[in-house]
Order: C-alpha cells, then structure tokens, then sequence
C-alpha cells in the first residue's frame, strides 16, 4: 500500500505539530514565565540580612523580588541564571513573626509564590558532613538551625550539651512553611541510646515536634531525618527544614476557639512552662498564615493584600488574669468594629514569642455548650464553643426544624488548628432516626488532602425538633478536642479558584487560564464563569461547568478530581505589556438571570505541592488574580536533551537549537559546578553544538545547567537540564 503526497504531508504537518506541542508543553502556554519551588534558607531571624538562593526555572530576566510586606527587602542579587536567584535579604526588627510571600517580577512576568519565614532567634546554617555521629554538628543556646536534606539519603546530626532537669523543645518545621519534607527526629545520649522520638506531631501536620527534659546531664544527639516508610515520596529538591530549638513554653490547646465582636471572653492557654508568658495578644491573620487552607474550605478567609508595616497589622491586648507553669487564663475584650474572620492568638516572655492556635471573630451571637444544648437557638445565625472532653463522648444540640428552610451546620476545629479531633457531624429526628450526616469536608489524609471539620446540609420536609450530634470519628475525646460549631441558613454552593497562578500571556498571542471548581456536598448544578477586567482589545469568554463534572477522590483515595473549565485569551498586538488584575466570577446557570442570583468569586493561590492541580495540598490564598502580558521573545533557544552524564576528566556534548540567533551573539551555559567548564563548537544558523569538560577532580553530584544567550537587556534559555557527573570509575589492577 502506497501513500499519496496529501497523506505524506498530512503526516509531516502532524508529527511537527506533536514536537512542538512536546518541547513547549502547550500550543497555548507561555514558557518563559518564571516559576519559583524553593528557597535556601526556609527563613531568617528579626532584624538581620540573610544570603538566600531562590531556585525555580525561566529566572534569567527576574529584575525585582517582592515580598507581602515592606518589612522584607531584597538589597542584593550576587548570582543569576535560569535555575537560580542568589542575594541578600533584610529583614527589619518588627517584621511579624511566620511565614510571608515572596515572588519575583520579570520582563517574562511574576513568578509563582513561595514562602519565607521570620524567626525569632539566632540562625545555624547546617554544615556537611554531619551524617554520623562522630560529624555531629555542635549546637548552643536558642536557635533556628537551617537545614536541608539532600540528596535524598542525607540526614542531619546536631550535638547539645545540657543539664540535668533541663527541658528544651525541637521544633522541625518544613511543610507548612514552604518545603515539602515530611522530616522525623531522634534523640540519642551518649551511649547511642535512643531516648526520645517523634514523626508527625499530631493527627493532620507530618512535621515532628519533641519537648524533652533530660534526666541527665552530658551529651546528646539530634537526629533529623525524612520519613522513608511506605509511600514515603522522595522530594529531595525541596527539602529544606527550620528546627527551633529553644526553651520557650509550648501551648498545646486553647478554649474558646472563638467569640462574637463586642464580646468579653476568658481564653484559657494549656501547655508547659506558661510561668514564663508576659502578655498574650490575638493579630489578624495574614495571607501567607493560612496554613490549614484546602478546598474546599469553609474557615473565613480573606482575599487582600496585607498591611504594608507589620505595626499596622490590627492587635487586640489581653490581660492575664491566672497563671501556673501548665495553664494561663487571658481576658480579651472583643472591640465592636473589629474585621471578623481568622486571628491568631500570641503568647511572649522571657524566654520568647510562641504561637498558639488560630481563633475565630465572628458577627454571630455565640452560645456556650450548656446553652445551646438545652434550648434551640431561634437565630439565623450563630455559633457554639464547645469540646468532646471524654473518650466516646457525644454532644447533642436541640434544632427547631421548619419545612422548606435550610439547616447548614459547620465545625472549625482542624482548620484552626486542634490537633486531634475528626468531628463528625449527624441530624436525627424526633423518633431517632438519622436524616443526614456528614464526615469531612473532604476526606483527609494527612496534609495532602485534606479538611477532616464537616459541614452538613439539610432542607427540612416538615416542621419539628431536631438533633443535631458532634462526635470523633473514632471515638475519642480528651481536654484538647476543642471544636466551634457554626449554623446559618444557606443552601450548598461551590467555590472557584484559578492555575496558573502567574498568568502569561504574549502580545499577540493567547493563553488558557484553568478555573477550577471545588462543590460543596449537595451541590450538584451547572455554573456559568465569566472575566471581568481583562484590557481594552481583549474578548472576555465565558465557561460552563456540566452537572456531571463532580468533586470527588480519585481511585486510589489520595488525590481529588476537581471540575475544570479551560478559558483561552487571546491578547491583540495593540494590547501595552503590562499586569493587569482581572476578576473571574460564577453563577448556578439555573440563577443566571434572576436578580437574587448568588455570584461566587474566584481566587488564585500559591500551591504547596508538587502535583499542581491534581493534589488539594495546603494552600494559601492570594489577593488577586493577575493577567500579564509581555512582549514577544525575538530570540530562542532550545534541546531535545534533559539529562546528560559525564564522568570526571570527561567530555560531553550538548546540541542546542537556536531561532533567530545572530551568529556573533554570545552563548553562556549558566549553573555549572566548580570543576567543569564549557566551549561552544560548530554553530550554524539554526544549531550550535556545546562541549562541557570536566576536571579529574570534579566532584560528583547533580546540577539545574541551562544555555543562555542575551538580546539587548533580555535572556533567552533552555529549559533546565539536568547535569549528571558520574561517580569515578576504579581502575582495576
């Protein structure tokens, strides 16, 4: 069988189309945005400049590093390539203490968002080798140790020297601070003898958390390590880690968990060592703070940008009215025209600040537990603080049912950081009978999927009393398992959120924005979205989410499907580049037209996760959704090649496809370790040929290389490659 030349072309047409869908990943994605995944060190004390490496990819044309605050300065860039961003950050004495964005804008756009934390004390750099005991790196006093497991068999060994009866508490801090390392840890005494271990600190959060008093004086180990178990992950190119080590007090629950606005209420704080604590504050949350948001969600969450000045975020004092070492009891005053949502509640002394769990403000009238369980609220809205204070305990709350009008009940107990509790949520009729339940927001495991609080819908058939019980999913209870209930009146709903965060889009060119939507339980409607905002020139399309596109975990039970909509912008040549916010928004398509219509807005978040779009990781919520347009690329370069391997005092060639390329332009091969350099051979109008050598001494390793050459002020690179050098062959005798 022969084939014709329409056939022959076809062909030819089609596999070019499929090679240049391979090497860009999108007919309509921009490639030379700029992705940031990790930075070097997780963080920096108060009122110091820190050297930092920013690693991601398409980073050559980043020209400015923001941050969430002005607390935070970039003051210098010393090493720059398509891999990496090396310089100096500043970080003033008031800077509020935790996690804060950092984000890069370039000719190529903004960069995706990670992490940068402020601590509070001295920081220690971890110094290899320290894998054995004998390398054990020496620690003293109160520090922040920066570290970072890699390769992935790396672990970390750190030496302290303590006294008898001395209490000191090891904090290893990774995932919700911007790494991806589910770390553990290990104390040894001199002897090798281990004498205290931990994994995962509680329930929901896979970072350890050791406090310790030690029985006897003399020399001990600490051992950090990644969880190897099984489906242990190897995420071994972002493992940095923040271990306090420290004597401050630890607070490991509080109750209440909220209270209404101009209200009065006594915050009990229960942990060791309390004696020590000066004052406690509650301070609004900032974005960078939501560390227990996944979709969908249903703690209140701001979509802002945060205050400039740390000293403008709003505070609320509390007095300390009783306290011994493991309990403290504040009073707060709740002003009446304080922003309701998330707050954080701050305990500092002599030894220094710690965090406690976070504490909700709301404009509902709030009931105690005794209240509401002995007579049924007959407000709209409210809230009850309550706690399963005993194994098997149930707490039941009596609900005045009417036909026709919606019950929704919630619970915030996870999501602000209980460490234990699984609440169960279950309505029951007057004759006992169960008519609804409702067991996670969305299934939990571990930090990867995420929110074990529930949220129960139900419309009643006739009018009648109710019961509604809380419960732990397994039956526990005890002095943390702390919840706060909410109840309004609403029927279920969706939420949308939009990927890429960092929109790009070429002028002239056009792009798919993804917006993504998470459904409430009992939601089960189409949704029409729409943008709002885009620039002059551009057409606004319009989406639609079918009733059969459903929210649920996949197969295996470890990652969710989420509905998705795919928009393509197309940006006309007239169009100025630029950063353009721009606004998404959705509607139940059975409400479109109807003047009560129930508009839903989207947001856009930083990810913490490797798998975007397919995992519901921690996330954190951004003020807004921005479309950038850039200009064109006049020059490219790229390969086929993604690995290559070369032994040391060996050779190793590159092939580099060039477009547009004048041949007197120079090309650079950037993020080369010591010992290896690079020439650059035979080079013709459309390809260029690269040699690396190799040194006998040139250690082994892996290494991000790219190929970069300059047009006026603007890089033109590869994608990363991974450089390989080869361990030493032996000779044999």
């Amino acid at each position: 069988m022969s084939c014709g030349t329409e056939t022959v072309s076809f062909l030819r047409t089609t596999v070019l189309a499929l090679l240049l869908f391979v090497l860009t990943g999108s007919l309509f994605a921009y490639q030379g945005r700029p992705e940031l995944d990790r930075i070097f060190p997780l963080g920096g004390q108060r009122g110091s400049t820190v050297t930092v490496e920013l690693r991601g990819r398409y980073l050559s044309n980043a020209s400015r590093v923001e941050f969430d605050c002005e607390d935070l300065k970039w003051v210098k860039t010393t090493d720059q390539s398509a891999g990496h961003l090396r310089g100096e950050i500043t970080i003033d004495s008031e800077a509020a203490l935790g996690s804060h964005f950092v984000r890069l804008w370039s000719i190529d756009g903004y960069s995706t968002t990670i992490l940068f934390n402020v601590g509070q004390f001295r920081d220690v750099i971890d110094t290899e080798p320290n894998d054995a005991a004998h390398q054990a790196q020496f620690i003293t006093g109160d520090v922040e140790i920066q570290g970072r497991l890699e390769p992935a068999s790396d672990i970390d060994i750190y030496s302290i020297k303590v006294n008898k009866g001395e209490r000191w508490v090891m904090d290893l801090r990774s995932i919700e601070h911007g790494s991806l390392l589910a770390g553990k840890m290990e104390i040894f005494d001199s002897k090798g003898r281990r004498v205290a271990a931990n994994d995962d600190r509680n329930d929901y959060l896979e970072t350890p958390f050791l406090e310790h008093i030690f029985a006897e004086t003399g020399s001990y180990r600490i051992l950090v390590d990644r969880y190897r178990g099984p489906r242990g992950q190897d995420f071994s190119l972002n493992s940095a880690y923040m271990m306090r080590l420290s004597r401050l007090p630890t607070i490991d629950y509080v109750a209440p968990l909220g209270a209404s606005v101009g209200a009065s209420v006594e915050i009990q704080l229960n942990g060791n060592s309390l004696e020590t604590i000066e004052q406690v504050y509650l301070s609004e949350v900032r974005s960078a703070e939501y560390m227990r948001m996944t979709y969908p969600y249903t703690m209140p969450i701001h979509m802002r940008t945060d205050p400039p000045k740390s000293t403008s975020i709003a505070r609320i004092a509390g007095s300390i009215k009783r306290h011994g070492s493991e309990k403290l009891v504040a009073s707060f005053t709740i002003p009446e025209k304080v922003r309701t949502g998330m707050w954080r509640l701050w305990a500092s002394g002599s030894r220094g600040t710690v965090e406690a769990t976070y504490f909700e403000i709301s404009d509902t009238v709030d009931y105690s537990e005794f209240e509401a369980s002995t007579t049924p609220s007959s407000e709209l809205a409210y809230s009850i603080n309550g706690g399963l204070l005993n194994d098997g305990e149930r707490d039941q709350y009596p609900i005045r049912a009417i036909t026709g009008r919606p019950l929704h009940f919630w619970t915030l107990s996870t999501q602000l950081g209980v460490p234990h509790l699984d609440p169960v949520l279950a309505l029951y009729d007057d004759a006992g009978f169960k008519i609804a339940e409702n067991d996670d927001t969305v299934g939990a495991y571990g930090n990867l999927v995420g929110n074990p609080d529930s949220s129960l819908f139900y419309t009643p058939t006739q009018d009648g009393l109710l019961m509604l019980v809380i419960k732990d999913r397994t039956g526990r209870g005890g002095p943390s398992y702390r919840y706060r209930l909410r109840a309004d009146r609403r029927l279920p709903t969706f939420q949308l959120f939009t990927t890429p965060e960092n929109f790009t889009v070429e002028r002239g060119g056009q792009a798919e924005i993804k917006i993504h939507m998470p459904r409430e339980t009992g939601f089960d409607g189409e949704v029409v979205v729409w943008l709002e905002g885009l620039p002059e020139g551009v057409k606004a399309p319009r989406g639609r989410f079918r009733k059969d596109q459903t929210f649920e975990p996949s197969a295996d039970g470890a990652d969710m499907i989420i509905p998705e909509v795919s928009l393509t912008i197309k940006v006309p040549k007239s169009v100025t580049a630029g950063a353009y916010p721009i606004r998404v928004f959705g509607v139940e398509a059975q409400e479109e037209l109807m003047p009560e219509r129930r508009i839903v807005e989207a947001n856009t978040c930083s990810q913490m996760g490797p798998l975007v779009d397919l995992w519901n990781f921690t996330r954190r919520p951004l003020p807004k959704i921005t479309l950038t347009v850039v200009e064109p690329p006049k020059i490219s370069l790229s390969t086929m090649t993604s690995v290559v391997s070369v032994f040391p005092g060996k050779t190793a060639n590159l092939s580099v496809r060039t477009v547009n390329l004048p041949q007197q332009t120079k090309i650079e091969v950037k993020g080369l370790p010591k010992g290896v350099s690079f020439e650059v051979g035979k080079r013709d109008e459309h390809n260029a040929l690269i040699q690396l050598k190799t040194t006998p001494k040139t250690q082994p390793g892996y290494f991000d290389i790219s190929v970069e050459s300059k047009d006026k002020s603007r890089w033109a690179t590869t994608a990363l490659i991974k450089l390989r050098i080869e361990k030493k062959l032996s000779t044999a005798r």
